[in-house]
């Protein structure tokens, strides 16, 4: 790249060197590498903490849920009669001791453990699917900042640069040798760089702001000063084949299972239900002969009946079957939506590298060769300030559309190997 050989751009060129080698040497215990980020953003995530929670509290129930009902114990007292209130007067009145026990319909209680099992299976999937969600969040947040900061390097350089056009144009209009507007124009490009190195300023600070929702005050820190690496992703024929193994798409799977659960569930409802009680009676008093009174040992089944499953019955199960049928097409659209973002983004990676190579190999070198050119036409007063100025802007509005370009790729592909499932 050219730079003026004036003492003035020599001077200020060293001393931006030398601060940001200063700068570097100074922080690179504190650089923020994009791998350390991602650590921090997933050890930190509440959302990733709470699914796992919400799994560990799905098995512990599915224990439970497997379990018969407690037994039930009764205690009281049977044809007491209502005259006396005597326990020993009549030979029908008994003490009673007992105890019931139910038996719920059919397979209900394995068919329920299963289902929670499903859902732990889901939360496992969702728990997975939150590691990639919150890996591209900080991939896109982080390559935002570090693009902020190169921009802010080329716009320091194009400071420089105009700056020192300025005095040089101001000196040629002292001597005669330029127009009063040139100086104006100079002058004013400078302003309009200082202005736009602070919006990009705000850029960066609004960024690094967004990326604390994922790693906290560590968002502050200096970056890595190499470019964030991150993998090259599949073919996209490759990634759409894999998407039914995504855990976005294996959350829902586990989902229709556990819906399809539910409708064994409403089946079971047409098969009857127990429940068994043993009793023991204990009588006081004695028999005409002079004998004590037997106690009395009772055993009942109590069984239901599902007789009328019009209204209740077959009205579960067919909304358990339409329920099914919802989750499958909710799932089918979003397994519609990823393959479609698969294609989207594989062609703009396709079309971005291709871009970049162009830059490289062909408009960044033939800028610098334009501005220098237009430099030296300038100073021997063959081309006028305009051209130059020209020159110089197209410069480094590619050399900035060169960093964003650069950005713009190394987020399609985070974006591609979210949807590949891979972490990196």
């Amino acid at each position: 790249m050219y730079q003026p050989m004036t003492h003035q751009a020599f001077s200020r060129a060293t001393a931006l060197v030398l601060f940001l080698l200063t700068t570097a040497s100074g922080v690179s215990a504190a650089e923020l590498t994009l791998q350390a980020a991602e650590q921090l953003a997933l050890k930190d995530d509440f959302t990733l903490q709470a699914i796992k929670a919400r799994s560990r509290s799905l098995t512990e129930l599915s224990v439970a849920v497997a379990s018969l009902p407690d037994p039930q114990l009764k205690l009281g007292f049977a044809n007491l009669p209502t005259d006396t209130f005597q326990l020993g007067r009549d030979n029908m009145t008994q003490t009673v001791i007992g105890v019931r026990q139910s038996f719920p319909r059919g397979q209900t209680r394995t068919l329920n453990s299963t289902r929670l099992h499903k859902s732990v299976a889901r939360s496992d999937a969702e728990a997975e699917d939150r590691k990639f969600t919150v890996l591209l969040a900080v991939r896109e947040e982080y390559t935002h900042i570090y693009l902020h900061r190169e921009r802010q390097k080329i716009l320091q350089q194009s400071l420089i640069v105009f700056t020192d056009l300025a005095e040089i144009t101001r000196d040629y209009y002292a001597t005669g040798r330029a127009q009063q507007q040139d100086a104006v124009q100079a002058q004013l490009e400078v302003s309009k760089v200082e202005e736009r190195l602070t919006r990009i300023q705000q850029q960066e600070e609004e960024a690094r702001a967004r990326l604390t929702e994922w790693i906290g005050s560590d968002a502050y820190r200096d970056l890595d000063p190499h470019w964030p690496h991150i993998a090259q992703p599949a073919p996209a024929p490759q990634i759409v084949a894999g998407l039914v193994e995504h855990p976005r798409i294996r959350a829902w799977q586990h989902e229709i299972a556990k819906s399809r659960t539910t409708e064994e569930i409403a089946r079971q409802a047409y098969k009857p239900g127990f429940a068994v009680d043993l009793a023991y009676g204990g009588r006081g008093g004695q028999n005409p002969d002079g004998t004590d009174r037997s106690d009395m040992l009772s055993v009942l089944v109590t069984m239901d009946i599902p007789l009328f499953t019009k209204s209740r019955q077959d009205r579960v199960l067919a909304s358990s079957i339409a329920d099914t049928s919802s989750i499958q097409y909710a799932r089918d659209d979003i397994y519609r939506s990823m393959r479609a973002r698969v294609n989207q983004n594989a062609a703009t990676l396709a079309r971005e590298q291709e871009r970049l190579e162009l830059y490289e190999d062909h408009l960044l070198p033939q800028a610098a060769f334009n501005a220098e050119a237009a430099f030296e036409a300038y100073q021997e007063a063959v081309d006028d300030l305009t051209a130059l100025m020209r020159a110089r802007i197209s410069e480094f509005e590619l050399q900035l559309s060169h960093a964003a370009l650069l950005a713009d790729e190394v987020v399609t592909r985070a974006r591609l190997l979210y949807l590949q499932g891979e972490p990196s």
